[in-house]
């Protein structure tokens, strides 16, 4: 019996599993942003919505991605000859073609890979991140080189891991300051 079997009859086990996982990931990006940004306490709830709103954007169209990726079959792939050519195969790689939804998931990878680099989490937790980070892009590579197609059991499992990651955010995010936190 393999683990997605496994986890696939312990369903409800695996769901809570993968939603703690994201709620963990979500809570340490949420707490590095209140570290970095105290001024983000005054205007806590304003934020943490903004933040809600850009990372269930994020959620869903990382998961329309993996439940429909677009495949390239490496037999297709050519040395480009002229810079456009190289541009296009670079786009077309990383899968930038995709319109408004990859724009604004760009956008929130940028941000979070700046953030990651200024902010001021634990040495563990940024392994931590780094890990999921690392997992989630292999299984997306796989996703696009081979013929795997996830089932739908793995497409729930893995929205449930992007709201877990959005709803971590958000309930760390959305505190407001207390002059006990400044003593801190």
């Amino acid at each position: 019996m393999d683990i997605l079997s496994l986890a696939e009859d312990n369903f409800i086990i695996s769901f809570g599993i993968v939603i703690i996982v994201g709620l963990i990931h979500g809570a340490i990006l949420g707490r590095g942003i209140r570290n970095r940004f105290p001024s983000i306490k005054k205007h806590a709830r304003i934020v943490s919505l903004i933040l809600l709103t850009l990372f269930s954007i994020n959620a869903a169209v990382n998961i329309i991605k993996f439940a429909t990726p677009e495949k390239i079959a490496v037999s297709d792939l050519a040395i480009p000859s002229t810079p456009e050519e190289g541009f296009s195969f670079l786009i077309n790689i990383l899968g930038l073609n995709a319109g408004l939804g990859t724009v604004i998931v760009l956008f929130i990878s940028i941000s979070l890979i700046l953030f990651f680099k200024l902010a001021q989490i634990h040495k563990i937790a940024r392994y931590f991140i780094f890990a999921l980070s690392v997992i989630v892009l292999l299984v997306a590579l796989i996703g696009r080189f081979t013929d795997f197609v996830p089932t739908s059991f793995q497409i729930l499992m893995y929205a449930f891991y992007q709201l877990g990651i959005t709803l971590g955010i958000f309930l760390v995010t959305r505190r407001k300051g207390t002059e006990l936190a400044k003593f801190s």
